[in-house]
Formats: structure tokens, sequence, C-alpha cells
């Protein structure tokens, strides 16, 4: 796995990504609409993708800041390029939440 983090952190900071397969978690069709795992939120996910560029993911783990679960959609959705749906999904269910 820590070989997977590192291509995939070295491919996202030179902007290199490319869709090379769906997730291997929740499908890209689904994200919006799946029920997610007890270990998976939205934000969770989008930080993970954060720390995943920028940071120590696995401290970030260790710390209980996000699930590993977290950091395999996170990956998976870099590399299929579908992190905008997890953002859109975060964004609907504060909409719902504040109601």
């Amino acid at each position: 796995m820590g070989i997977a983090i590192s291509l995939a952190v070295s491919a996202l900071a030179f902007g290199t990504l490319a869709a090379c397969s769906l997730p291997t978690g929740v499908e890209s069709g689904n994200i919006l609409t799946e029920k997610l795992p007890a270990d998976v939120t939205p934000d969770g996910v989008l930080l993970a993708a954060v720390i995943l560029s920028s940071g120590d993911i696995a401290a970030a783990v260790t710390q209980g800041i996000v699930s590993s679960a977290e950091v395999n959609e996170a990956r998976d959705s870099i590399l299929a390029n579908t992190l905008k749906l997890w953002k859109q999904r975060a964004e609907s269910e504060v909409a719902v939440a504040t109601k």
C-alpha cells in the first residue's frame, strides 16, 4: 500500500493523473447515492485526498484523523478523477443536516 500511496502522491504533485480505472470501493457512478460503510465519510475522503498530496497519511490514520477506508477511497477517486463527486456529496449532506 505504501508504494501505491507514494505513486499517487507523486502523480498528484506533477498533475499527471489520468482516469486509470474505476474505484475499487464506492463505484464512481454511486458516490452520490450509495450507502457508505461506517468508516467512510465524504469529508474524510476529501481530507484524506489532501493529506495524500501534502502530508503524512500514515500518521493521519494512526491518529484517527481519517480511516484507512477513506484513504483507499481518496486514492481511488484521485486515480478515477471523481473527487468532485465526493465534494458534491459532502455539500449535500451538510445541506440536509442544516435543514
